[in-house]
Order: structure tokens, then sequence, then C-alpha cells
């Protein structure tokens, strides 16, 4: 094995990858081939040494004339000849091609012709030109102009973010030979993932290379706030299996989301009800905690600000607030509403302005619950809001309960309960709001930013799973099951 060096990866080809052929993978190098003796033809993808994914070829064949069939096989283009190589047989040396180091296309030839029918299966026909690209480029949202951007204006961003964003194409769109499963495609077309991901790359993110990167094989970026597989792996699932069969523990059980409103009126900030068909759908919507649109003219009455150090100590003390009041109110005493509770707390997010509404998620056990126990622990909440010097005014605690009525209820409240951080959608609307405007798409781009390295202080040490009353271990009516991973 030799290494050979593009001057961003360090990747590994085999000394006997010599021959007239070449094959051009993600923009990054060009091999002759011919002359490894292996039994079948594949592409191995491994990881470089930053943690950034790269597709190393392991090109075999005695005959180098079946590499156009490996090629036509896994991209899925027409065959066609490629051209020959000057390098004589017994050179050794890889061939370098100088060209913008990431294509979005999974696997393209060095003619670039045959590249450019290939790069055309991965972006839409109708892929704007290099100049309407460049006047979009503030929108972060895009993958493929981002990708596109990679490509014919590589001096717009870093290599890093060039290498992010192919790792994001290639997760996304599910290409042949990726070590990414087809969760990330469903993803995609379900919670907007690639989206999610072209923001995470061009962003300042600390942890942008572990996120992009988690599904890699057996590797977890174990980020509780975006990632959402690491979200259902290492809370809503270990939830469902500890408490999943538990639906029957009390008489009932009950869905409580605390949230802040600015509205006054305890009409709207109050609710006791059955989990219906509505709840449902603003479930399925992710907006159950808010469930209206937050327009231009009242955007700054959504949540409370993000734009600093004072901001950011309001936003913990306010989830230590909800969580201390849920835990008040859960016990085996008389006056207990809950005999147990397992949830946490949660952001919203609205990026234009940049503001986050704190609320926290609970699944409730209990014995019954009335209006005025649910109006108690709003005022409770209350109180404890205006005890604090730390909170503005003009913010109100809202309650709202939902009852359940089945255990596959039960399981659907957990997702939610577990869900990342909806950057993407919150991304998205506010571009649409600002109707794309250059000035204002970098204002957005500035408050992701801004959310990304603030939100991690905010979580900071903050519980995301919960357990009070008979949902912790060590009560003697425990209600769950201990797990194998809790045991450990």
């Amino acid at each position: 094995m030799r290494l050979v060096n593009t001057n961003t990866l360090t990747l590994p080809f085999p000394a006997s990858t010599t021959g007239a052929n070449r094959l051009f993978y993600l923009g990054i190098i060009d091999v002759g081939g011919g002359g490894a003796s292996v039994s079948n033809h594949r592409i191995q993808a491994l990881h470089a040494q930053k943690g950034i994914l790269s597709s190393c070829l392991s090109l075999i064949a005695s005959n180098p004339a079946s590499l156009d069939d490996l090629v036509h096989a896994l991209a899925g283009a027409p065959s066609a000849p490629l051209p020959s190589s000057s390098t004589q047989s017994g050179d050794e040396t890889p061939q370098l091609i100088h060209t913008p180091l990431f294509r979005p296309s999974p696997l393209v030839y060095a003619k670039s012709s045959s590249r450019a029918r290939l790069r055309s299966t991965w972006l839409p026909p109708e892929s704007p030109s290099l100049a309407d690209a460049l006047a979009r480029q503030h929108d972060w949202s895009d993958l493929n102009l981002q990708c596109d951007l990679a490509i014919n204006a590589p001096d717009y961003m870093t290599p890093e973010q060039r290498e992010l964003l192919a790792t994001a194409l290639a997760k996304v769109k599910g290409l042949v030979g990726s070590p990414f499963k087809n969760f990330w495609a469903r993803q995609s077309e379900w919670n907007n993932y690639g989206s999610l991901a072209s923001i995470v790359s061009c962003s300042t993110y600390s942890r942008r290379e572990d996120f992009i990167h988690c599904g890699h094989g057996a590797f977890s970026c174990q980020d509780r706030m975006l990632c959402p597989r690491c979200c259902y792996n290492f809370m809503a699932r270990r939830v469902q299996e500890e408490y999943g069969h538990a639906f029957t523990a009390d008489i009932e059980v009950y869905f409580i989301v605390l949230s802040l409103s600015r509205d006054a009126d305890e009409t709207y900030r109050l609710k006791l009800r059955d989990m219906g068909a509505e709840e449902f759908r603003n479930l399925k919507q992710r907006a159950i905690e808010q469930p209206q649109i937050i327009l231009p003219d009242n955007a700054g009455n959504y949540g409370i600000g993000f734009g600093g150090g004072d901001d950011l100590l309001q936003c913990r003390v306010l989830l230590h607030i909800i969580t201390e009041a849920i835990r008040e109110f859960t016990g085996d005493g008389r006056g207990s509403l809950f005999s147990g509770v397992v949830g946490g707390p949660e952001l919203a997010i609205q990026l234009n302005p940049l503001r986050v509404l704190p609320h926290a998620n609970f699944i409730c056990w209990s014995p019954g619950i009335t209006m005025d126990g649910v109006r108690e622990l709003r005022r409770y909440v209350r109180t404890k809001m205006r005890d604090s010097r730390l909170i503005e005014p003009g913010i109100y605690p809202s309650v709202a309960c939902y009852r359940l009525s089945t255990a596959d209820d039960l399981r659907r409240v957990v997702n939610y309960s577990y869900k990342p951080i909806d950057l993407a959608a919150a991304y998205i609307r506010a571009a649409s709001l600002a109707d794309y405007e250059p000035a204002a798409m970098r204002e957005i781009n500035r408050n992701v930013n801004s959310f990304l390295r603030d939100a991690q202080e905010v979580f900071w040490q903050v519980r995301r799973v919960a357990r009070y009353g008979r949902c912790h271990a060590i009560h003697q009516n425990y209600i769950g099951s201990v797990s194998d991973y809790r045991r450990a």
C-alpha cells in the first residue's frame, strides 16, 4: 500500500493500481486501473484522519476492460469507453487531476462529458447557473446549491466545508458504495435532513464534523440537540424500552407541555383534554408547543430573546423552574398530581429575529387530575417566575394536559418529546419571510451560528431525560424496567 496525498486527504491505494483506465471518484483523484487481483469489484469507503468521509477504490479485475462495466453498474450511467492513459504499464504513480475537490455525483469519469452526464443524475436538471448560484450563495438550506458552489466557486468556502457538503450529499442521496444507510435519505424526505445537513456544514458549529459523519458504520455523534438518529437511539428508544409496557401502571396517563406565552388571558394558556386528531396533527407538524405561525408583525412576541449572557441565563432559569414544578407535584403524597413522571426540557427556535421558546414535555402517570389541579400547577410556575429577578416581565406560563388513550399514543408522544430541534424548518420559514433577500439571509446565517454556539451552554448539564416518582428506578413501586444499557 502507498499513500496518495491530494493536499486535503490522504488516501491508501494498492501499489499495483496502474494501467490505461482512469476512474475519477468524488472529484478527488484519478488513478490508473488494472493489475490488481481481487475476486469481486467493489468500492470500499474509509474514514480519513480528520473524521472526514472519503471514498477509496479497491479496483480489481484481471481484465481492465471490465472497469467500465463496474462504473456503469454502480452509477447507473450508460457505458462508454474510457480514455487511454499515457502512463506506461510499469509506472506505479497515480495520476492527480487538479479540479475542485468534490463533485456531487457518486462516481465520475475523468472524461468531462461523462462527469457532466453523471452529475445530472444527482443534481436537478434546472440547476442554476453560476451567476444565479452566487446570487443565492447565502441560502444555507439548499444542499444542491451549496454543492454546486463547491464545484464552480471553490473559493467561496473552505476545503473543510466542501468535504462536509460532499459527505452530506452522499448521506441524503444514498449513493452506491456509501457506508451510510437509507435512514438518512428517508430523513431528508420526511424531516428536511438534507437542509439541516447543509446548514450545519456551512455553519461554525463546533460539532459539525461529528454531526455530518454520524451513521458512518457504527459511529454516533451523540448530539442530542440536532441529530435525529442520536435523539432516537439515546433518548426516545430507551424511554420506550423502559416504560413502553407501563401504560396501565396507573389509572391515567397524560402528556403535559409546559411552555410560555405573551397572552395574559389564562383561557388560552390552560388546557385539559383528550389527545385527539388535532393534537396528533400538531405533533406531526412539531408545533404543539406553539401551534400558530409567527408572522413578521408579531415575530418579536415569540418566546424570549437569545442574544447574550443574560438571555442564556434567563433561559436556563426558566427550564429549571419548569422541571422543578413538575417534580414538586410528583410523589406519593396526598396532594400530588402525578405518581410518576418522565420527560425533559426542549427549545423551539425562531431565526429572524433570533428568539427561543423554552418548554418541557413530560409523560405523567396519575390517579386522575382536574382543571383545578392543572391551574394550581400553572400558578406554582407563575409564582416562581415572579419571584425571580432574572426573568423579564410580560411572559406567562402555559400548561397543556392531554390524556392518552392507548399505548400507541404513548409511543408517539415519546418520539415527539425527544425529537431534535427543528433548525431546518425554522431556517426555511425565516428565509421565506425575508424573501431570500441577501442582507436578511446573512443576518439569519449569523443567528444560526450564534444559536448553535449558545444552545450548547443552555443545555450544559441539563438532564434531557428526567425521572421522578414511580418512574425513578430507586422507587419501591418502580413502574419501568431497567434496560441492559442502564445496568451496564
